[in-house]
């Protein structure tokens, strides 16, 4: 068995794929249960943000990643052809490179903002579904936990974090940019999930605006609006008559477009420049929203733009939280070959101590028989001792020496070369 990732994020820059492959909450468990079968895969971590999607996963070591992609390919758009895309439009990573990508994604190194937090408890509510569905085995156990751990080392380690930007920040500083000139702005937040807490958060402290929380559920929307004593509506509502509003910032779990070009012309009828902001995959803004009159939209990709000076900014703590990874990948590689190999290295202990067992009892029954039983069971303990030290300590050696040589090793075939020795 081996780990395998593949996936795909703004970075290849194809939205529509990414929206394609992202699986809407209600359905996310029986889809991806039925995906786990179809790919044969032994265990499986399904992770959907706002800028990707990555199925983490062990697989049997005769099938490849193409296999695997390939079916997958099949499984999402066997009815949709109309979304294009390229072989580089996802990635793939097996062994040692599959580790590696989790623990620099889970650190914050492969993200959007460098040095963003969100990305690793994303990973662990990831982690945790999938162990609920029964998706998780001791193999992605092992290297979830490991991730999460390396992903404080980094944070605790560097200063990568400090005074870094999420996705949420970036866009609250865009908004605030746009309205810069209107005093007390009035914004529309729809959705209730953790997104759209924190551009509530960020738009209560950064300027002094108003805030209308907008929900399918109006309950959730009235809780938020009494937590930051404000205004609530429900979504239909709000779809057939748009309030008098300066920005929208938007991040359902909407499985298409909740704004669609008969609420654009409701908004345009207000005659004054709305920003849009678009925070979900999919898109919960329509393609009409796009150089519309009046509109200014600001989504994923936008901000995109923006992150690449943030990256700059944190070239040299980028490095050295990489430094950090790449010792951490070599280390749960040795550690995870070496538990590996210990139980062939035990088979060969145990037949070399019955080996001296034998030996011993032939020397002190017929050629020094007249040593006391205190000095036998000594020079015993030293046999055991010397096999113990031969038979185990290069075990380490070993894996340390796998891990530089090659990602993926054949404890099988190691097995069978002892047993031929033998």
């Amino acid at each position: 068995m081996e780990f395998g990732i593949i996936g795909t994020s703004i970075w290849q820059q194809n939205m529509p794929l990414l929206e394609r492959l992202t699986v809407d909450r209600d359905s996310k468990i029986e889809t991806i249960q039925k995906l786990k079968e179809i790919l044969g895969l032994e265990e499986l971590i399904y992770l959907s943000t706002c800028n990707r999607v990555e199925f983490i996963f062990v697989k049997p070591r005769h099938i490849s990643n193409n296999t695997i992609l390939h079916k997958m390919i099949d499984f999402f758009f066997k009815n949709n052809t109309t979304i294009s895309f390229f072989p580089n439009d996802f990635f793939t990573y097996s062994g040692k490179e599959a580790i590696s990508h989790l623990f620099r994604m889970t650190s914050s190194l492969e993200s959007l903002v460098i040095g963003e937090t969100q990305i690793s408890s994303q990973f662990k509510t990831a982690y945790e579904e999938a162990q609920a569905a029964g998706w998780c085995g001791p193999m992605l156990n092992s290297l979830a936990k490991e991730a999460l751990m390396i992903a404080k080392r980094v944070k605790k380690e560097t200063t990568i974090s400090d005074g870094s930007v999420s996705m949420a920040s970036l866009a609250t500083n865009e908004l605030k940019n746009t309205l810069d000139k209107i005093d007390a702005p009035k914004v529309a937040i729809v959705g209730s999930g953790e997104m759209s807490v924190k551009m509530a958060k960020y738009i209560k402290d950064i300027f002094n605006g108003q805030i209308v929380f907008v929900n399918r559920t109006l309950a959730k929307a009235e809780k938020l609006a009494s937590e930051y004593k404000c205004e609530s509506i429900a979504l239909d509502k709000f779809l057939e008559s748009p309030i008098e509003i300066d920005a929208i910032i938007t991040a359902t779990a909407a499985t298409g477009p909740v704004f669609d070009f008969e609420f654009l012309k409701k908004l345009q009828k207000m005659n004054k420049q709305i920003v849009c902001i678009d925070l979900a995959i999919p898109r919960d803004f329509s393609f009409d929203f796009n150089g519309a009159e009046n509109i200014t939209l600001i989504d994923i990709p936008f901000l995109k733009s923006k992150a690449q000076s943030n990256l700059r900014q944190k070239f040299v703590e980028a490095s050295r939280a990489d430094e950090i990874v790449r010792d951490a990948v070599l280390q749960y590689l040795s550690r995870r070959i070496e538990v590996s190999l210990k139980p062939i290295f035990n088979e060969s202990y145990k037949e070399s101590m019955d080996f001296a067992r034998k030996a011993y009892d032939d020397l002190f029954s017929h050629r020094m028989q007249s040593l006391p039983e205190e000095e036998k069971e000594a020079v015993f303990e030293l046999i055991s001792k010397v096999i113990g030290h031969s038979s185990f300590q290069p075990v380490k050696m070993l894996s340390n020496r796998f891990v530089e040589m090659r990602s993926n090793i054949d404890l099988a075939e190691i097995a069978s070369i002892r047993k031929e020795a033998i």
